[in-house]
């Protein structure tokens, strides 16, 4: 304390001492133009390096409930690395702006006071953002502002770090620097190296998009699979499921010769954990995978659908324009001949590209945990530069896969798995999909950007507003999704393919509660669309059986003669097929991100669909509900009250299955 407030005293004294002309500072300034540009970048480098441990220490809690000390110190190695360069590259900016402005005569005696304050600037009022922010967070734990709001903080707190810098002498500032900051700067530098060093040992590398060669093999008479996944599509959004828009006339055509599953059910509203049970035909709470920046371990990692079709002698591919569907975030890449992403056209897309490094979780923890404030500028960015188009269109995804298939040389049968974007917000889709249910220009933004969250909706539009933007982006995907059918019949594919089209999860428009993230799960953040069609179909059929994305794996791997592997919660669903009635069982859908992935569940929210049924328990506050969700899809009448039998029945065996779990997870 005495060394910190012995330091401010001496600033303050070196304020009021040199408070003079600024051709007095350059004058009493006299060292060498290198040294002084030397120990700036060192000052910034400590600056901008302390932000990073600002944000690290706010959100390690968080971080270990899914990563190791090991896992995160590997990330914050990346995260300094990246800071630094930034750090770097501004400063050079900085250097060149100072030379160009002081080949105006008038300006060179400015010079010195250019340079520093300019290049200080921005690097404190980043620290100060942060300091500012956690200690909101601290004080108001509630308090939750949107991009906009700590951007807006993020000008005030440059604005008065200008304000500051123009109070004090330069040669002032030098002395401080080079007593208390420059030190930081340097050894931040040195750590640069320890961290490249540990890169190195650790064998990180970039992701590159790849394309193994296949290979030769027999006519097998297995066929080709095709599993097509939309992000946020939620059932009853779709004219293919009876809802008053057409949004859906390429389901519904495709539809016409498929299997359709009237009560599908996704296992979590997240994307990560969702997708994670469709890869491994486990739920949430078996394959331990609950945040969008989770990942699997170990063993887990080879025990998915791609690794036993590959075994079975399929060539195994994925195209996917979401980097938390993806293997690479899954840490599943070993079960794939051929991985590709359609990066979103934005800043944020080449972001994600540039920190995906395998053996690291770095697209998540530098796309939020570590660097949060600097991820709200980059959507800041975006907002003013793609605020009308739409990131990630589907089109594109989809022509990537035509390219893969056609141009894999290999005689193998293909599994295929294409993920894209929409309906996800933000709700832009380009002409003539826009205006047809919304005859207006409203909500053309970035909603992540202005503040589309849970329990609010973007300034000046309504619920039926947004729902409508949402239904133009469904019916925009759907347009997409029947080229991509059309070329499969066209080509002959269709008819002898096994071709399954499902969501990741839905979108909540009912109850105040809005997207899809947060601890409820309401029908239209789980309820989705499933369809399949096997090869030579030709007749439709409706299934009112509940199933769920876990039953995806067993299934798939029954249809081409393989048995479920033993660590699947899901069951095959190919009776169904042949008009047989399975048993009776229950299907889960799980919110559990804020439990640890290495402990017991003990909290979160936990759906459980059975008969007709639907039971939901907040494990924390023990909250519960319970619907008839085949007749009230909208959850208007919660039955808790009336129905005690079923809801204790069913809480009972919710509680013993999830002390089973428990109990197997238990180190």
């Amino acid at each position: 304390m005495f060394h910190i407030y012995d330091s401010a005293n001496r600033v303050t004294k070196a304020v009021s001492t040199f408070k003079v002309g600024p051709h007095h500072e350059v004058r009493d300034c006299a060292e060498p133009i290198s040294i002084r540009a030397g120990l700036l970048l060192l000052s910034v480098l400590g600056i901008v390096c302390s932000s990073l441990e600002v944000e690290f220490i706010e959100q390690v809690d968080t971080l270990l409930l899914y990563m190791t000390w090991r896992e995160i110190i590997l990330d914050a190695c990346l995260a300094l690395l990246v800071v630094s360069a930034l750090a770097v590259v501004w400063w050079l900016c900085v250097l060149v702006l100072e030379e160009i402005v002081t080949t105006v005569p008038a300006a060179r005696q400015y010079r010195e006071a250019l340079l520093w304050r300019s290049c200080l600037a921005l690097p404190i009022a980043y620290l100060g953002l942060n300091v500012v922010d956690s200690v909101l967070l601290v004080l108001l734990p509630k308090w939750r502002p949107a991009n906009v709001g700590v951007l807006c903080l993020g000008l005030v707190c440059l604005v008065f770090a200008i304000i500051g810098l123009s109070e004090v002498r330069v040669c002032a500032l030098q002395k401080f620097f080079q007593g208390r900051v420059a030190p930081i700067g340097l050894a931040h530098v040195l750590a640069c190296v320890v961290a490249l060093g540990a890169l190195s040992v650790h064998g990180i590398h970039p992701f590159r998009d790849f394309t193994r060669p296949g290979r030769v093999v027999k006519e097998s008479g297995l066929p080709d699979i095709y599993l097509i996944t939309f992000d946020a599509l939620r059932a009853e959004e779709t004219s293919v499921y009876g809802y008053r828009r057409t949004t859906t006339p390429n389901l519904e055509r495709f539809s016409r010769y498929s299997f359709t599953f009237d009560y599908f059910f996704a296992n979590s509203n997240l994307t990560t954990p969702a997708t994670t049970s469709i890869e491994t035909g486990e739920l949430p709470w078996s394959h331990h995978v609950y945040q969008l920046g989770g990942f699997l371990r170990g063993q887990a990692q080879h025990e998915t659908l791609a690794a036993v079709l590959r075994r079975r002698g399929y060539y195994t591919a994925m195209l996917s324009s979401n980097y938390w569907a993806t293997p690479m975030q899954h840490k599943t890449i070993d079960g794939y001949d051929a991985l590709q992403s359609a990066d979103a056209r934005n800043l944020t897309g080449m972001w994600i590209r540039c920190v995906s490094l395998l053996g690291l979780n770095t697209p998540h923890t530098l796309s939020g945990p570590l660097l949060k404030r600097l991820t709200t500028l980059r959507h800041a960015l975006d907002f003013l530069i793609w605020s009308n188009t739409y990131p990630s269109p589907p089109e594109e995804a989809f022509e990537r896969t035509r390219l893969l298939v056609e141009h894999s040389e290999t005689t193998q049968p293909r599994f295929v798995w294409t993920h894209v974007m929409p309906p996800h917000d933000p709700y832009l889709p380009p002409l003539p999909y826009r205006t047809r249910f919304l005859a207006s220009n409203k909500l053309t933004h970035v909603y992540d950007f202005l503040g589309f969250q849970n329990t609010k909706l973007p300034r000046g539009a309504s619920e039926t507003d947004v729902r409508a933007r949402y239904d133009e982006m469904v019916l925009y995907g759907d347009h997409a999704l029947g080229e991509f059918l059309d070329w499969l019949d066209k080509t002959g594919r269709l008819d002898r393919s096994l071709v399954i089209i499902s969501s990741d999860h839905g979108e909540s428009f009912e109850h105040n509660w809005y997207g899809h993230t947060g601890p409820k799960l309401y029908n239209g953040m789980i309820h989705i669309p499933l369809l399949i069609h096997l090869p030579g179909q030709h007749q439709s059929a409706h299934i009112s059986q509940p199933a769920q994305q876990a039953d995806l794996l067993p299934t798939i791997v029954d249809l081409v003669g393989e048995q479920a592997p033993a660590w699947a919660d899901g069951r095959s669903l190919k009776p169904l097929f042949e008009g047989k009635v399975l048993p009776d069982r229950p299907v889960f859908s799980m919110n559990l991100e804020r439990n640890g992935v290495f402990g017991r569940i003990s909290t979160g929210t936990i759906a459980m669909m059975d008969g007709d049924f639907k039971y939901v328990s907040d494990l924390s506050s023990h909250k519960e509900d319970l619907y008839r969700y085949r007749v009230d899809e909208y959850e208007d009448h919660d039955l808790i009250a009336s129905r005690p039998d079923v809801a204790k029945d069913m809480r009972e065996s919710l509680l013993q299955k999830l002390k089973e779990v428990n109990q197997k997870h238990s180190p």
